[in-house]
């Protein structure tokens, strides 16, 4: 193999870069004070690459090894029930407010929200609601001092539900005393609009 043995290059007119137009092999270390023109390859092993000078659309990519990035939710799942129910004296799950999601891991909690617009068709009504799942606490009680009384219950429930499996999430709706239906105004119209929301959280990064 022949071996040249050299200092510099300079093209011929002795200011204009020379050309390979070949190619390069290079088995050592390449030093360059800018790079221009279309490249490909690797670039594995460049290093303190301005961020701003990146300019380009990314491809689809693997995040899993990016670090420093905080969100805390991992999954967001909600229903909604338009239509109307009437109340019994023991709870009943509420039509379409149930949410079934697979924890991601052992360690995270699931925020449960559930927002119940109500009606009260009776003086003195007690409305009482729960989110089934979540530990089954029950919300205070909603008592309204005559008839055609509108209003709404919510309750907030972070479960720690220390498993990785499916865990089920249903909103559930009682009279104590009186009748009550969801999703009606204060003229008894159905006007309304009721959900249930299931939030996974990652409690390691929320302060």
């Amino acid at each position: 193999m022949s071996e040249i043995r050299v200092e510099n290059i300079i093209g011929e007119t002795g200011v204009d870069a020379v050309k390979f137009t070949k190619g390069v092999n290079v088995t050592g270390v390449v030093t360059a004070t800018t790079f221009s023109g279309a490249h490909s390859g690797s670039g594995a092993n460049l290093t303190s690459l301005p961020a701003a000078n990146l300019t380009g659309t990314l491809p689809a990519i693997n995040g899993a090894n990016l670090t420093g990035i905080v969100s805390g939710i991992l999954k967001f799942k909600q229903v909604r029930f338009t239509g109307t129910q009437a109340t019994t004296s023991s709870y009943a799950n509420i039509s379409g407010l149930s949410i079934t999601i697979t924890p991601t891991n052992v360690n995270t909690q699931m925020l449960c929200i559930m927002s119940l617009a109500t009606y009260h068709s009776n003086g003195n009504s007690q409305l009482a609601a729960r989110i089934d799942g979540a530990g089954g606490y029950e919300s205070g009680d909603m008592w309204s001092p005559g008839s055609g009384v509108a209003g709404n219950i919510t309750q907030f429930i972070l479960d720690d539900h220390n498993s990785t499996s499916a865990q089920t999430y249903t909103a559930q709706f009682k009279h104590e005393t009186g009748s009550g239906d969801i999703n009606k105004d204060y003229n008894g119209t159905n006007n309304g609009i009721s959900t249930l929301t299931v939030i996974e959280i990652d409690s390691s990064v929320i302060v």
